[in-house]
């Protein structure tokens, strides 16, 4: 073969290599997609368009770990893991806090884990979900030492040449810090960029536009961006449950935007971001962050870009008096703490707040402060829990299979449904299993 034919040759190699190294697994779907498809068989045909979409693992120091499931069906696709697992994480909006990694010594531990089990394959992490925010600008991640744990985590994760760092920037953080941050990162290993938009609904013009700054500051880093969720934007810039949220465009690397490598999905659609206690009026009150909420995987459907782009039929509701929800995937994703930038009330796009008989529904409120004026009497199957002053809510007398039952801190119910058990995992969590 004359040499100029097969360096061609080669480099068509090569140009395919570098497609297929781009292409993200979708082989594995979220625990909570999966349960809710058999749970809700109304559901199943919108979980079934999605579930050929690619949706990042989530790594933590909360749950049973899924890595290994997802290497053994992600063999010809590089799989995105989100890495949550500092010690005190999550410490502005206290959603989060717990887990097993109590100290640097542990969360160094957990970290070498997953650099074991990956190996040298190709991988994307996403790292920290919310840590830059929580430090930049003398937040309290500085106390709790989240740079120093960081770094760790940025050395280990770069002993694979092949893997792809993007350092997790919520988009309220302080921006000087952040940029700081990142630039104290990038001296630890070989750092990719930063991701954008976790769990979160910003639109991708706004995010290109913090991306560049970003860049800009930093030597070049490229973003992702988490695109599950953002298809209307956050206009009343509300981040729990936003009521004007809808699924947005799916994972891809084809973004239109030469510093924006990939739209990834790394918040599951329809699991909870929490329950969203004294939010705005565009926020859905829900069960626990990382549980299935129904109401919530309907709304995001329906509004989204398989309906609105795609035209695919609209979901409507089982004919039920309740709000069902499910417990998470086997890893909990994670809640992103509150835009520090005061919001606009927004007017109630839709309303779950009662059912047809006038009482409210799971996970619904059902009391407040003096201003309250909403039911205060629950579905059957549920009781009104006062969880402070200004909040009281329904939530179920028994909690479904998988679900949490206990744990340090928890004030919610500890009875299972029938045919389970609540298990001790650790000293922060319990769980509701199948009866032996």
């Amino acid at each position: 073969m004359p040499i100029h034919r097969l360096t061609c040759a080669l480099l068509v190699l090569v140009q395919v290599w570098l497609v297929d190294a781009k292409a993200i697994c979708s082989a594995l779907t979220p625990y909570s997609l999966v349960q809710a498809a058999k749970t809700y068989p109304e559901l199943e045909p919108a979980i079934s368009a999605i579930k050929g979409n690619a949706i990042a693992s989530w790594y933590t120091d909360r749950s049973e770990s899924q890595v290994a499931e997802l290497l053994a069906q992600c063999t010809d696709a590089m799989p995105v893991i989100v890495v949550y697992g500092l010690p005190m994480k999550d410490c502005a909006g206290g959603f989060s806090q717990l887990g097993s990694n109590t100290d640097a010594a542990k969360y160094t531990a957990w970290i070498q884990a997953l650099v074991n089990q990956v190996g040298s394959r190709d991988v994307l992490y996403v790292l920290e979900p919310d840590a830059i925010g929580n430090l930049a600008g003398g937040g309290c991640g500085v106390d709790l030492n989240y740079l120093a744990n960081m770094k760790t985590a940025v050395e280990l994760l770069s002993t694979n040449p092949s893997a792809r760092i993007y350092i997790d920037v919520a988009s309220w953080a302080d921006q000087k810090g952040a940029i700081a941050a990142l630039n104290d990162l990038k001296t630890a290993g070989h750092v990719a960029g930063v991701a954008l938009n976790t769990a979160n609904y910003l639109q991708v013009g706004e995010l290109a536009k913090l991306c560049t700054l970003l860049s800009s500051q930093t030597g070049g880093l490229h973003c992702v961006v988490d695109t599950s969720r953002n298809f209307h934007g956050a206009p009343y810039k509300e981040w729990c449950n936003a009521k004007t949220a809808g699924i947005g465009t799916p994972t891809t690397d084809q973004t239109g935007y030469p510093l924006l490598d990939f739209y990834l999905w790394l918040k599951v659609p329809g699991e909870s971001d929490g329950r969203c206690v004294n939010h705005t009026q565009d926020a859905m009150p829900g069960p626990n962050a990382g549980d299935f909420f129904y109401d919530y995987f309907t709304l995001l459907w329906n509004q989204g870009y398989y309906v609105v782009e795609k035209k695919l039929l609209l979901l409507t509701r089982a004919n039920t008096t309740t709000s069902p929800s499910l417990p998470s995937s086997s890893v909990v994703p994670v809640t992103t703490a509150a835009s520090s930038t005061n919001t606009t009330i927004a007017p109630s796009p839709t309303s779950t707040l009662t059912s047809n008989t006038g009482v409210a529904l799971v996970w619904n409120p059902c009391g407040g402060s003096a201003q309250y004026q909403g039911p205060t009497v629950c579905v059957s199957g549920s009781i009104c829990h006062k969880w402070d002053a200004s909040f009281s809510q329904c939530i179920p007398t028994h909690v479904g299979l998988w679900g949490q039952c206990g744990g340090k801190y928890y004030t919610a119910s500890v009875t299972c449904t029938s045919g389970s058990t609540c298990q001790v995992q650790n000293a922060f969590y319990s769980q509701c299993v199948p009866s032996t």
